[in-house]
């Protein structure tokens, strides 16, 4: 993978993620560094739409750390980083925050498998490894 990150599902939930449980009502997957955290991964991501989609925006997570771009303490401590509303245009990939990033890069994916080729197109020209 680019950036030299070795991305790894760890088939558990981090106990970051079980804390955020009392404010958010569920445990989220959640990645650190190149692990992501999925406490009920599926075995095979490809058979479930839904499933894979949520892969792709944590493999995002996963390039964003291993780019330097984002760490467990920027991330706590930008709450630009939490959003995952994106606007509808004018995206600028530096300003984006990390979650953003992620819906986006997930986006992509429902994109080109659903055939919307100007969807995709638009996202290309924006995620810098589209």
């Amino acid at each position: 993978m680019a950036a030299g990150a070795f991305p790894r599902i760890v088939a558990a939930s981090s106990p970051l993620a079980r804390l955020s449980h009392l404010w958010r009502g569920h445990t989220p997957v959640l990645t650190l560094g190149d692990r992501i955290f999925w406490g009920r991964a599926p075995d095979d991501c490809s058979a479930q739409p839904v499933a894979m989609a949520l892969l792709q925006h944590e493999l995002q997570h996963v390039l964003d750390f291993a780019s330097g771009r984002m760490s467990w303490l920027s991330y706590a401590l930008r709450p630009g980083d939490w959003s995952y509303s994106v606007p509808n245009a004018g995206w600028d990939w530096n300003r984006l925050g990390a979650e953003q990033r992620a819906v986006l890069a997930e986006r992509l994916w429902r994109a080109e498998r659903n055939g919307a080729a100007g969807e995709a197109a638009r996202l290309r020209a924006v995620l810098p490894w589209g």
